[in-house]
């Protein structure tokens, strides 16, 4: 894909040939000139979408997964069944309930419409339900000596968990990062996300040269690939905490 953002559409048609006959950087001037997309604009509305979805999922599903897994309460069991059968349920089945909720609200057309649909998620839950249940009980005990509340409580074990925090914000950024269906449905051209952007490039009349399409495919890996190795050693330990059960 790097590779084919030099080439040229006849070079890129061709299976066989790896590297461009010359490095022509015309496809990146194109995208930061906005020749064909405003790339600037949807690659800030995409990133700081994705930023803003995941600090609120991960907050929320924390909140949630340490409240069901430490503190006991009545109806903690159907919450926790509640969690299941979201992610159980396909998300193309909640796309036009959401879509006439924003409509209704009067968020659609705006980057605000998609924030809220994200912020709570099945999965965030169950995965920080897991999460918690490693904290020793002992920790509870000595907040509770220490006269701490339940929030507290939460507070202080938010640096034990830090890699499953870590670990589901990224989880949550490439997945709202990638999103195509629900900012389809619920935004337009003027504030589109990059998704729907690169959708654009791809012109069946081949008036968009493929190398522009192959250059903005590559630019929208970078954010992802540097938070990826920023917090590798936090993903790795997370994950490994969360198999071993």
């Amino acid at each position: 894909m790097f590779l084919s953002s030099f080439k040229t559409n006849q070079e890129i048609y061709k299976p066989t040939l790896l590297f461009p006959a010359q490095y022509d950087l015309q496809a990146y001037t194109d995208l930061f000139s906005s020749t064909y997309i405003p790339f600037l604009q949807v690659f800030s509305n995409s990133f700081g979408l994705a930023v803003g979805q995941a600090i609120l999922a991960t907050v929320i599903s924390a909140g949630v997964g340490f409240a069901l897994s430490k503190c006991s309460f009545r109806g903690s069991a159907a919450l926790l069944s509640l969690a299941i059968f979201i992610v159980l349920v396909p998300k193309q089945t909640l796309a036009i309930p959401t879509f006439d909720w924003m409509s209704w609200l009067g968020w659609r057309g705006s980057l605000h419409s998609l924030l809220l649909p994200g912020a709570v998620t099945g999965l965030g839950v169950l995965f920080f339900f897991q999460v918690f249940k490693h904290v020793s009980d002992e920790w509870i005990d000595l907040a509770r000596i220490e006269g701490m509340n339940r929030f507290q409580t939460y507070l202080v074990l938010l640096p034990l968990v830090s890699p499953g925090l870590v670990t589901f914000f990224l989880l949550h950024f490439v997945l709202c990062f990638h999103d195509h269906l629900l900012p389809l449905l619920l935004l337009t051209d003027e504030n589109m996300t990059l998704p729907l952007a690169l959708s654009k490039l791809k012109d069946s009349s081949h008036r968009i040269p493929e190398s522009v399409g192959m250059a903005a495919s590559t630019l929208s890996l970078i954010p992802i690939l540097i938070l990826f190795v920023l917090a590798f050693d936090r993903l790795r330990t997370a994950l490994r905490e969360v198999s071993v059960s």
